[in-house]
């Protein structure tokens, strides 16, 4: 991972409530991921889709700084890289129906059973995050791990949330999706990918 070049822009200081609007000096749709890792996504999301904002939230600091350089560099003013704990900083900036989309690609699967409380799909945050959503807003979900495809789709399902694909089933892939850093390497090796694309 090469640094980009120039000055790292610093991370927005955290309020207990964010105006997004005013942040991004718009109204626009609000999108939010949460991981954003290497910003793969993030910065490809935001150069193809200028209509709308997204808020990157990445817990390493060092992924966090790399992303928001690059953002920079590029130009992108509708992209924001928070470096936070999304479960600790989320609840207090995001109101409710505040979002049209939340993406969620290739979580930790935290497979030993003393680490599970750390996985990020629960019945709480999946009653959070129906939320903050808007009506008919889109929760976006991937993963390479069969497992916990099946038990976020049964927790989300849970929820409330309706899944485009019919109940208890993998999405396909949309002909507009934008891939992640991780997600080329399985489209490039044929790998299976599990989707899910529910709606408030």
């Amino acid at each position: 991972m090469r640094r980009p070049k120039g000055p790292i822009p610093p991370s927005p200081a955290l309020p207990d409530r964010i105006d997004w609007r005013e942040l991004f000096g718009r109204a626009a749709d609000l999108h939010l991921e949460i991981g954003s890792g290497h910003g793969g996504f993030a910065l490809a999301f935001a150069a193809a889709r200028p209509d709308c904002d997204l808020v990157a939230v990445e817990w390493r600091k060092k992924f966090a700084d790399w992303t928001r350089a690059r953002a920079a560099a590029a130009g992108l003013k509708n992209l924001v890289v928070l470096g936070a704990d999304a479960r600790v900083e989320l609840p207090r900036l995001l109101g409710p129906e505040s979002l049209a989309a939340i993406h969620l690609h290739f979580p930790d699967p935290w497979w030993k059973r003393r680490h599970q409380k750390r996985r990020i799909v629960d019945d709480a945050t999946a009653a959070l995050w129906r939320s903050w959503l808007r009506p008919g807003g889109l929760l976006d979900v991937r993963t390479d791990v069969l497992e916990r495809a099946v038990d976020m789709l049964e927790v989300l399902e849970r929820a409330g949330f309706s899944n485009e694909a019919g109940a208890g089933r993998f999405s396909a892939r949309p002909a507009d999706e934008i891939p992640s850093t991780r997600e080329k390497r399985y489209l490039a090796s044929g790998d299976p990918v599990f989707r899910l694309r529910l709606r408030r």
